[in-house]
């Protein structure tokens, strides 16, 4: 029997409304899907097992406090195949924030929970139909990372594409004054085939790495970009896309790009530092 205390949370769960900070409605996200609304939760280890409790209605009330929308199209009587929780320092101020991962085929879902008080409070849920991705997908879509000057960073990596297209967008979050801010957000993986061009049938392919770095006093990071073009039917395409260093070897374009961790704007922006990459012309 549902708790008196799990009927009002979804009351207020379903009274509540979307608030997005402006720094994070003007960035384009690709196929990844946020939610800013603020909603009450239980205790992020309650939510989690009733997620997975073989009662339907019970579960699907606590999956929309996830972000599994309540619609025809979201419904299953099935269990999630997979679920996570984890802890992680996502601001400055030391605290924890929470973060629940449901993977409900074809969906992956998230949010990220901060304790107000004794209070814990759902204040972003994003979701990725990521039907190009393989292997570890929850894994894949949800991960911490160290950030450039105290804490961690959520990072949310979300695909999607079409006939002959692949693309990757990744998402670094920082949690900052209550709210979940975007710190910085780039294409990391993109693939085009298009076989109505004229010549040989070849595909064109961007791939970027991004990573902490320090220059003397300054915190930041570096973005590595890497450019290709392959020929499917003489070349082992996914060979080369799937292994970074393959694909660094066979680059025709290799740059990099620097950035600081600005404090006031909670964000990375652009720096002038000493490149720590040589651009150079393909080994083929």
């Amino acid at each position: 029997m549902v708790p008196f205390t799990l009927f009002f949370l979804l009351a207020a769960t379903l009274a509540s409304s979307a608030g997005v900070p402006a720094s994070v409605a003007a960035d384009d996200l690709g196929a990844l899907t946020m939610n800013y609304s603020d909603v009450p939760w239980p205790s992020p280890e309650s939510l989690l097992e009733t997620v997975r409790v073989k009662d339907y209605e019970t579960r699907d009330r606590a999956l929309s406090w996830v972000g599994v929308p309540r619609t025809a199209e979201a419904a299953s009587f099935d269990l999630p195949q997979e679920t996570e929780l984890r802890y992680a320092n996502l601001g400055v101020d030391g605290t924890q924030q929470v973060i629940i991962g449901v993977r409900r085929d074809p969906m992956l879902y998230g949010a990220v929970a901060a304790q107000v008080g004794s209070r814990w409070h759902r204040i972003a849920a994003f979701s990725c139909w990521c039907k190009y991705e393989s292997g570890d997908l929850l894994g894949g879509f949800i991960q911490i990372q160290s950030a450039p000057d105290v804490g961690q960073e959520l990072v949310l990596r979300a695909s999607g594409g079409g006939t002959g297209v692949y693309s990757q967008q990744h998402a670094h979050f920082r949690y900052y004054h209550g709210e979940l801010h975007l710190a910085f957000t780039f294409v990391s993986h993109h693939r085009e085939c298009d076989p109505t061009k004229l010549g040989p049938y070849s595909c064109e392919v961007e791939r970027r790495w991004f990573y902490v770095n320090y220059w003397d006093s300054v915190p930041g990071a570096v973005l590595v970009e890497s450019r290709l073009r392959l020929f499917p039917e003489t070349e082992p395409e996914l060979e080369f896309t799937s292994i970074r260093e393959l694909e660094l070897t066979h680059a025709q374009e290799f740059s990099c790009k620097t950035y600081k961790w600005d404090k006031e704007k909670f964000r990375y922006e652009p720096f002038v530092a000493p490149n720590p990459c040589k651009p150079r012309t393909a080994t083929k």
